[in-house]
């Protein structure tokens, strides 16, 4: 294929380094495009330029081309409006393929990818050579640096070639080459020619579910020779994110936002619907996020062709990992006694989910909106990484972590909820392993009097003296029960019902829920095979007539929580195992949901003896680890696409989305939403830390208030005596909504 302008010179010149040329024979989609102001192109095969990695080049002209969703393009979300012209005025070639396992270690000395002959997903690639499988689990900062690294090169160096990651606008671009369609085979896509979740296709027919990365280039290329641009492994760009980037008006050479919490991801990946595999879809992820569909293709120009705009931009670009949003810090002049601090009143917050195990927070009333100079802080203190949320009751709070060192420690922590000084922690040896977002324990203790029960990551649990951290009693599920940890740990909070604690424990046999003597540890029940998940349970029900609603990765089932006893059962089985949300019951409906499979909604006998499907929707509503609210006749639940969702509780009719406004949008998007009480407010931990106080009614997302109170975090806040307590993997923080007296 030769483009306009393109010479055989401009690929092999001096000043390149006189690379050689290669012609590599492609399986192109479409014989033949219009290119607007360009030639119609020809199927011919095109001219790859090999670098001393022997990484095929292609080289993409300058032009323009119309970036976004037109108005024929359905499913398309905001973000993607309005269409606009988009000039690029200089050529660059790209990888024809994404970055491979074997480039990826060559370059940088290692390798993490899921799918690898080492990795943790070695079993699901036995017998394949995955050398030429795309490297997964890169972060944003790891494509940067490889770049870098990758420029560096004395072969390359001498050679004259810069190395980056493509812009968004060129990363559409050159994934349309020319098309104006939702993809670039044209406006349909089957797992025949791209590899996603061939179940759901986009006006195609069904096809298989791969469930795993496959080798680069099994599929067909498009016009420009690159193959994968759809699906496989989503793709870094270098932009930051914007909801509301798009303009209607012209651009050229756009580099989206100055500045961001979450950088752009194109092209959709193994896991994906096909309607996310769209030229113009958007997705984001924290440039530090990890996970095993995230990869990248390179670009390449020459030296002296890097604007200094550009250069400026790349050069400022932080690999270290650290956090470069702000901070909480300290801002009250004062601190509060535990005593005073207790005196604000409102619940504590002893166990996941609060008080009553719902999110809903009686507070002592909260203010109308947020102060104009943002909320004070109390005070700020370092923690290990985590995911695990905080519990708070009498002053005290209780949180896990995972400390830097000593090496393949965890440790639970009680803080002085006043001044964030430890009262005590206790320490034990916990390794992981290789396990999948090993940055520290996920669960929130639950606190019972003066004990406080905690499970680790790789699960260890024990029942410790909220006073003095002294153990009382401690088992290994994992050596005492049998059980296996799971890919993302241990994650289910224990469940105190009466004189038992309830923990999802996997175990062998019929262990995957196992009631321990909360006092001395004894078994008091274990019951079903099911496999391990994430769910904590549910308790619902009063003192007289209690059940126990567990969501494990095959089925959903109401259980008594005194004896094990099943009282009705409903297959679910979902895809990885992540049964991860906690399910919710209002109106005779128990909802769980999850990231693949969407929502399924059971009908419970008023007997709470059997239930049956009522109704199930995997379009609109698909959450993964936010955990949904209710309020009269009306859910409302973070959608990983569309953001937060409204809709009916009986029907699933959706009512309203939020456009991805209340917390970034991104691959995995998290918020902790809790209500205030009985009213329609409703406060929220966003994922880049933000504290915000809105309004949820079926008319619509009321935004009252926003502030940045901490960095980036997954991990739950406790809501106590008028405070905020939040966390991410290095701080834990106060935050003063009502002042205590002083």
């Amino acid at each position: 294929m030769r483009h306009p302008g393109w010479t055989h010179n401009e690929i092999g010149n001096t000043r390149m380094g006189n690379p050689f040329t290669v012609t590599v024979t492609f399986s192109l989609a479409i014989a033949s495009l219009s290119f607007g102001s360009f030639h119609t192109l020809q199927a011919s095969p095109p001219r790859v330029l090999k670098n001393s990695l022997g990484m095929p080049l292609v080289r993409i002209p300058a032009g323009t081309f119309r970036m976004g969703a037109g108005t024929a393009v359905r499913d398309a979300g905001a973000d993607e409006r309005p269409a606009h012209d988009v000039s690029l005025t200089r050529a660059f070639h790209m990888g024809v393929y994404e970055v491979t396992q074997d480039e990826f270690r060559r370059v940088m000395g290692y390798s993490r990818s899921f799918y690898s002959a080492d990795g943790p997903g070695k079993s699901l690639v036995k017998g394949l050579d995955t050398r030429r499988f795309p490297a997964e689990q890169v972060r944003f900062v790891d494509g940067v640096e490889f770049c870098r690294k990758l420029s560096a090169l004395p072969e390359e160096k001498s050679a004259g070639r810069f190395y980056r990651l493509p812009t968004e606008a060129e990363w559409e671009y050159a994934c349309r080459a020319g098309t104006t369609t939702a993809f670039h085979f044209g406006n349909s896509l089957s797992a025949k020619v791209a590899n996603f979740n061939g179940k759901y296709p986009y006006r195609d027919s069904k096809g298989p579910f791969r469930a795993r990365t496959t080798q680069v280039g099994s599929f067909p290329a498009n016009a420009f020779g690159l193959h994968d641009m759809h699906g496989n492994v989503w793709e870094w760009c270098l932009d930051w994110y914007g909801v509301d980037t798009y303009v209607a008006k012209s651009e050229t050479d756009p580099l989206g936002p100055r500045t961001g919490t979450s950088r752009v991801i194109r092209g959709g990946g193994w896991y994906s619907d096909a309607r996310d595999c769209r030229s113009s879809f958007r997705y984001a992820e924290h440039p530090t996020g990890i996970y095993y569909v995230m990869g990248f293709r390179v670009v390449m120009i020459r030296r002296e062709a890097v604007s200094p705009r550009l250069k400026a931009y790349w050069d400022a670009i932080d690999t270290s990992g650290a956090d470069q949003q702000a901070k909480s810090r300290k801002s009250a002049t004062s601190l509060p006694t535990r005593k005073q601090l207790l005196s604000v009143g409102g619940d504590d917050w002893p166990q996941w989910r609060g008080q009553h195990g719902n999110g809903t927070w009686n507070d002592p009333g909260f203010p109308d909106r947020w102060p104009v100079s943002g909320l004070a802080t109390l005070w700020t203190a370092d923690i290990g990484g985590g995911y695990s949320g905080i519990s708070a009751t009498d002053g005290r709070l209780f949180t896990l972590e995972k400390p830097k060192s000593p090496k393949d420690t965890e440790r639970v922590v009680c803080l002085d909820a006043a001044t964030g000084k430890p009262l005590w922690t206790h320490s034990y040896h916990a390794a992981y392993n290789g396990l999948s977002y090993g940055n520290g324990p996920r669960t929130t203790p639950t606190v019972r009097g003066q004990r406080v029960y905690t499970l680790g990551a790789v699960g260890h649990l024990f029942c410790l003296d909220a006073l003095s951290g002294r153990v009382i009693w401690k088992r290994d599920l994992v050596k005492q029960e049998k059980s296996e940890v799971p890919l993302w740990g241990f994650s289910a909070s224990p469940v105190i019902v009466d004189d038992l604690v309830i923990v999802h424990a996997g175990g062998k046999p019929k262990g995957c829920y196992i009631a321990f003597h909360r006092h001395d540890g004894r078994e008091a029940w274990r019951r079903l095979d099911d496999p391990l998940g994430y769910a904590t349970p549910l308790l619902v029900g009063n003192s007289n007539s209690q059940q126990l609603i567990c969501w494990t990765p095959s089925h959903v089932r109401g259980l008594n929580p005194l004896t094990g006893q099943v009282a009705w059962s409903h297959e679910y089985k979902v895809h990885n195992g992540v049964s991860i949300s906690m399910p919710i019951l209002h109106q005779g409906l128990v909802l769980v949901s999850n990231y693949w499979e969407g929502v399924q909604a059971l009908r419970l006998s008023q007997d709470g003896q059997s239930a049956k499907l009522a109704w199930e929707d995997r379009r609109n509503l698909r959450s993964l680890m936010c955990q949904p609210l209710y309020r009269g006749a009306h859910g409302y639940l973070l959608d990983k696409r569309h953001g937060l969702t409204c809709f009916e509780l009986q029907t699933g009719k959706k009512v309203w989305d939020d456009g991805n406004r209340m917390t970034p949008k991104g691959r995995n998007p998290q918020a902790t939403m809790v209500w205030l009480g009985k009213s329609d407010r409703a406060v929220v931990l966003n994922s880049d830390g933000e504290l915000l106080l809105i309004r949820l009614s079926p008319r619509g997302y009321q935004e009252i208030s926003r502030t940045r109170v901490i960095g980036p975090t997954w991990a739950h806040p406790a809501y106590a005596w008028g405070c905020v307590f939040v966390r991410n993997d290095s701080t834990i923080s106060c935050i003063e909504v009502v002042r205590a007296e002083r």
